[in-house]
C-alpha cells in the first residue's frame, strides 16, 4: 500500500445493502483527517465496522482490513 498523508481528509461510510446487487447505497457516518478516522475504526468491534468504508480525499477507498492493517501498523489498534 501506498504511503498515505495522515492528515488528508476522509470520510467513514457504512454500506446500507438495500441497494442492488452492484450498487450499494453509503450513509456517511464521520468526517475529519485520516489518522482520526483510523484510530474511530480500530476502536470498533467488528461486528461494528462490517460495513464500512474510508473514503480518503484523492479518490482512494480504504476497506475494514486495510483500515485495520494501517491501524496496527502506526500502533493504533
Amino acid at each position: 500500500m501506498a504511503e498515505l498523508d495522515w492528515d488528508a481528509e476522509a470520510t467513514l461510510h457504512e454500506r446500507d445493502d438495500d441497494g442492488s446487487e452492484l450498487q450499494y447505497n453509503f450513509t456517511e457516518l464521520a468526517t475529519g483527517p485520516l489518522r482520526d478516522i483510523v484510530a474511530q475504526v480500530a476502536a470498533m468491534d467488528s461486528a461494528q465496522r462490517a460495513r464500512l468504508v474510508v473514503a480518503v480525499s484523492g479518490g482512494q477507498s480504504l476497506g475494514v482490513s486495510e483500515v485495520l492493517a494501517l491501524a496496527q501498523e502506526k500502533g493504533l489498534a
